[in-house]
C-alpha cells in the first residue's frame, strides 16, 4: 500500500507538466485559428467590383474598381467632383488626396474602336504631369509618353477658378493671371513634352511653357527623318533636311 500511494506521489508532477504543455498547446491552437486568420486569409481566387486598401488613419492608399464602383476625385478624404466612369486603379499620396492612376477601356462601336490605356502621376495636390497612354479612336492611333507642366495651385481652388474663367469671370482670369497660370489663355496648363508615335509617325516633340511646340524631331513610315524648328509664334524657323513637310 505503502509503495503505490508513493508511486502516485512521484507521477503528480510529470502529469502536472503534461497537462500544462497540452493545454498551452490548445491555447495556442486556438489563436492561430480564431485570431490570426482575422488578419491574414489566403484564399485562390476572389471575385469582387471594388477593392479599397486603407491606411490605419482610415483614408485611401489605392483603389481597384470597375465602372460601376469607379471613385470620385478627393482631396484629403474629401470629394471634389466627379470625373465620371474610370474603371482601372486610382492612387493617393499620404494624405488621402488622388495622385495618379492606371485607366483602362475598349470596345467597338458599330465599325468604330474607342480604345484607351493611361497611367498617370499627378503633381501635389494637382493633376498629371507624367502621362503614358495609348489611344485609338476616331482614326487616331497615339502610343507614348506626355510630359505636362501644371499649375503651383492646389487642385480645387485651381478648378473653380478655371471653371469661372472659361465663363468668362474676369476676377477669375485675372486671378489666374496673377498666379501666372494661363500664359497662352489656357487654365489646364501645358504639355511640354511628347515620345512616341503618332499615326505611324515616330517623334520627340518640345514645346514651350506655354504648349507651343518648338522642336519637333521624326520619322515617318517610310523611315524618312526630319528636324524641324519653330519660333514661339509657331513659325517655321529651320527645316532639316530641307524639304516639303514630313508625311506619316
Amino acid at each position: 500500500m505503502n509503495n503505490n500511494k508513493n508511486s502516485n506521489l512521484k507521477t503528480r508532477p510529470l502529469q502536472t507538466a503534461i497537462n500544462i504543455v497540452l493545454g498551452c498547446a490548445v491555447v495556442a491552437l486556438g489563436v492561430q485559428t480564431q485570431i490570426l486568420q482575422k488578419d491574414q486569409i489566403s484564399v485562390r481566387e476572389l471575385n469582387v467590383e471594388r477593392l479599397n486598401v486603407m491606411e490605419p488613419t482610415g483614408h485611401p492608399r489605392l483603389v481597384l474598381a470597375n465602372t460601376a464602383h469607379a471613385p470620385k476625385a478627393i482631396k484629403q478624404g474629401k470629394v471634389v467632383f466627379d470625373p465620371g466612369q474610370r474603371p482601372g486603379m486610382i492612387f493617393y499620396n499620404d494624405e488621402g488626396t488622388e495622385n495618379g492612376g492606371l485607366i483602362f477601356r475598349g470596345k467597338k462601336v458599330g465599325d468604330k474602336i474607342e480604345h484607351g490605356l493611361h497611367l498617370s502621376f499627378d503633381r501635389y495636390n494637382q493633376d498629371q504631369v507624367v502621362a503614358l497612354q495609348h489611344i485609338e479612336q476616331d482614326g487616331m492611333l497615339i502610343a507614348g509618353l506626355n510630359i505636362v507642366d501644371r499649375p503651383q495651385l492646389d487642385f480645387d481652388v485651381y478648378m473653380e477658378l478655371a471653371l469661372a474663367a472659361e465663363k468668362g469671370d474676369q476676377v477669375a482670369i485675372a486671378k489666374l493671371e496673377a498666379l501666372d497660370v494661363n500664359k497662352d489663355g489656357s487654365v489646364h496648363g501645358a504639355r511640354r513634352a511628347f515620345y512616341g508615335t503618332l499615326n505611324n509617325k515616330a517623334m520627340l516633340q518640345l514645346n514651350d511653357p506655354s504648349g507651343k511646340k518648338r522642336i519637333e524631331m521624326a520619322v515617318n513610315a517610310k523611315g524618312e527623318p526630319q528636324l524641324v524648328f519653330y519660333d514661339a509664334k509657331g513659325k517655321e524657323m529651320l527645316r532639316l533636311p530641307e524639304q516639303k513637310e514630313l508625311k506619316p
